[in-house]
């Protein structure tokens, strides 16, 4: 029998009324969506891709967009965003590179909801991280591991060396005398006279040579970081011990021409440092015996650098999107072992104890260095910084001049910047 036509508007009335009910009417139950812009353009963007799918299924009222881009033009992109108003809600910024953004005002404090009542218990963050990313007395990141070079040794070369303990397992170097003998010991010729084998290898430069000039106890910065002192005499010391491996003793190769990170890869390097990211890529290569232990303290200051990957607000988020995003950015805190297994520190320390972690035996003899760990200056400027402080280096291990001559130019440049800041500022203000 067909409806009457006050009886069909009656049950769509009901209907409805009914869909209103359970909350699936339009605007009762609209997802939030936060956009999440970072780097992890390699085996790091899967696993983060992973969580940020488990955060979806988990949480159907938010829905978080993951955006990668490469680490070269990211943070260029992210300035143009924020300069148009146009930022995500939610973004990533390296520990030296947090006081140029927030510097310039396109992150938000999170002082409040850390300690609100979904907040982090913040003693679980070793005090040096959670500093680091402090300014003006405020916090403008969550960081969300420690990723800190290490040294990646050849199992085999070792053994091929004798240079192992009394159950045959490589002993691997822990001071200066050590580390010299070990360089010396893994350094062969071949049949032809040419190099066939080196005990060490300068990977990333700027990493690797700022952790010596550190360990020799140099500063880049008086203390208010109005003078560069990249030139003083303790810096010098550790860049010259720098020098010496590649153009004195001849126990690594010279960077020119040289594929450092293949060449170990290849069973021609011994020791290599480098970041735990790189992590991943020796795991794939099954023919490579390898282990990861810390740094060798080669003088009187044990420090290490590394480096965070922290998690930022906008500055301008309130309301139901800030609630969103936060509770997005504790998932990834608390889950973040997951982001440990695709080959990083979590910055939490009860994750750290957890039998997981200790299973994960490189990431664990990392981890061990984090209360040495001594992050790159964050300044305005960081970034005119690193391009003077890696054309020194190169410049010195290539052997073009001393190191003494080129440490000497790259503080006048760095000087020079920090003269156009003074000036900018007196101006009118910085532009980003």
């Amino acid at each position: 029998m067909t409806p009457s036509l006050s009886q069909a508007w009656r049950r769509a009335a009901l209907l409805c009324i009914a869909v209103l009910a359970s909350g699936c009417g339009q605007g009762a139950h609209r997802k939030i969506t936060v956009r999440f812009w970072n780097g992890f353009t390699g085996p790091d963007g899967r696993t983060m891709l992973r969580m940020v799918k488990r955060f979806n299924e988990q949480n159907p009222d938010v829905h978080v967009v993951m955006q990668r881009m490469a680490w070269a033009t990211y943070y260029n992109k992210l300035f143009v965003a924020g300069i148009g108003h146009r930022a995500p809600e939610v973004f990533v910024i390296h520990t030296r590179a947090m006081n140029r953004f927030a510097g310039a005002g396109f992150a938000r404090p999170n002082d409040d909801l850390v300690n609100g009542p979904s907040g982090i218990d913040i003693r679980d963050v070793d005090a040096n991280v959670w500093n680091a990313v402090k300014f003006g007395g405020k916090h403008y990141g969550l960081p969300l591991d420690v990723h800190v070079m290490g040294m990646y040794y050849n199992k085999t070369l070792f053994r091929k060396a004798g240079l192992v303990d009394a159950q045959g397992n490589p002993k691997v170097p822990t001071n200066r005398p050590e580390f010299m003998d070990a360089m010396r010991r893994l350094t062969k010729k071949g049949q032809n006279g040419g190099q066939d084998q080196w005990g060490f290898v300068f990977t990333n430069f700027e990493s690797n040579t700022y952790t010596f000039m550190r360990q020799f106890g140099g500063e880049f910065f008086t203390k208010d970081y109005s003078r560069c002192t990249m030139n003083e005499p303790r810096n010098i010391a550790g860049l010259q011990f720098c020098s010496d491996i590649v153009n004195k003793y001849h126990y690594a190769p010279s960077p020119e021409n040289f594929d450092s990170w293949i060449g170990f890869r290849q069973g021609k390097i011994a020791m290599a440092f480098e970041g735990i990211y790189m992590l991943a890529d020796l795991e794939k290569q099954k023919n490579l015996d390898f282990g990861g232990a810390p740094v060798p303290q080669v003088d009187g200051y044990h420090r290490v650098w590394a480096d965070s990957h922290n998690l930022c607000l906008r500055s301008d988020l309130k309301g139901p999107e800030l609630e969103a995003s936060w509770r997005f950015m504790k998932f990834l805190s608390d889950n973040s072992l997951d982001w440990a297994a695709g080959g990083q520190v979590p910055v939490r320390k009860s994750l750290r104890r957890t039998a997981r972690f200790k299973a994960m035996t490189v990431q664990s003899q990392f981890a061990k260095q984090i209360p040495l760990v001594t992050y790159l200056p964050s300044l305005p400027f960081v970034f005119e910084f690193q391009t003077e402080l890696d054309l020194a280096v190169e410049k010195v291990l290539r052997g073009n001049g001393t190191t003494k001559e080129a440490l000497d130019i790259a503080t006048n440049n760095v000087n020079a910047v920090i003269a156009r800041e003074q000036a900018a500022r007196e101006t009118g203000g910085r532009q980003p």
